[in-house]
């Protein structure tokens, strides 16, 4: 029988992938921000719904196998 690792463990890394998905996010916005000289959040808010769209594949993804 295989042994299932622990769901608080699974969980905390998931944590982790989410901080560092959103943080790399929300700077490729500010990013690009800088590099089209606009005033506007335009960039950085499209990033950041890209971002929050990965987390939840990626927590779909994790949750699927419980």
């Amino acid at each position: 029988m295989k042994r299932q690792p622990n769901k608080w463990l699974i969980f905390s890394s998931l944590f982790i992938q989410i901080a560092i998905v959103m943080y790399l996010m929300v700077s490729l916005g500010f990013w690009i921000e800088s590099k089209i000289y606009t005033d506007k959040k335009i960039p950085t808010f499209i990033c950041s719904v890209i971002g929050v769209i990965s987390v939840i594949f990626m927590i779909k993804k994790q949750t699927k196998n419980f």
